[in-house]
């Protein structure tokens, strides 16, 4: 189920006392670094914690990567709350946001909310974005929650495990907060030529400074595939994708831009 932001959230407060080692859009996090990268956690309740995990013999496998997050059964309810660092949003940004989350089976149903608020405290999570009670699927599905930023501040989001005593596995990788790019502007393709645009099959690329990687999003935002270059030139197959009309996150020493592409 998911909400809109209430126009009632205050983006200031305590935006001072939390507001520092913030983020900028796009944002994504895989817990892949020892020291969260700012993520925190707090236990509300009397069960487990939210913990970082690697498989193993005894626990699941992350979605990417080494590393994930996962809430381990406890003889009480789960009531964990997994914060992320601040991210720098602007008022009436849409934005998506998305994350691989995994249960066990039917038999252990795990519940997991999705929050938003101006500090990383239990208190100060008032805005609703998602809730799944019956999270049962193995392996992983991606969630995608579009929303509405109400004001200038810096924002924290929870993912609070609230599983019923004695279940199993909850598990949580690869959260991505991302612009819609129907709302993308002034891109920047001043250093790079795509041609043909639109295109049938093929869509070559020339840049003055060597790529290292192209992601391919859909128009809501959603990745479509990635792939890693070290490369001036390239030629980009296309010739699968449905048509319509996509987003290349192109990549280099220098940052990322965002370039549009219409595939016929």
């Amino acid at each position: 189920m998911i909400k809109k932001l209430l126009l009632g959230i205050s983006c200031f407060g305590l935006t001072s006392l939390y507001g520092q080692n913030t983020a900028e859009l796009p944002y994504s996090y895989g817990f892949e670094t020892a020291d969260l990268d700012g993520w925190t956690i707090i236990n509300a309740g009397t069960g487990n914690n939210w913990a970082v995990t690697q498989a193993s013999s005894q626990t699941p496998a992350p979605s990417e990567g080494s590393n994930y997050m996962m809430y381990y059964f406890h003889e009480n309810a789960a009531n964990s709350y997994l914060f992320t660092r601040g991210i720098n949003m602007k008022a009436g940004q849409p934005v998506l946001l998305s994350f691989d989350y995994m249960g066990t089976d039917a038999w252990f149903p795990e519940k997991m909310e999705v929050l938003i608020g101006t500090a990383p405290t239990v208190e100060a999570q008032t805005t609703r974005l998602w809730v799944n009670e019956d999270i049962t699927n193995y392996p992983y599905e991606t969630a995608y929650v579009n929303f509405n930023v109400p004001a200038d501040g810096v924002y924290y989001v929870s993912f609070r495990a609230f599983s019923d005593p004695d279940q199993f596995y909850l598990s949580l990788d690869n959260v991505r907060f991302n612009i819609p790019f129907a709302a993308t502007q002034d891109i920047d393709q001043t250093k790079l030529s795509m041609y043909p645009n639109p295109t049938k099959d093929f869509l070559h690329i020339d840049s003055e400074i060597k790529i290292t990687s192209i992601g391919i999003f859909d128009i809501s935002g959603k990745l479509i595939q990635k792939q890693f270059y070290d490369s001036k030139k390239l030629s980009l197959d296309v010739s699968k994708l449905p048509k319509g009309t996509y987003m290349l996150r192109i990549g280099d020493d220098k940052g990322a831009k965002m370039h549009k592409f219409i595939k016929d």
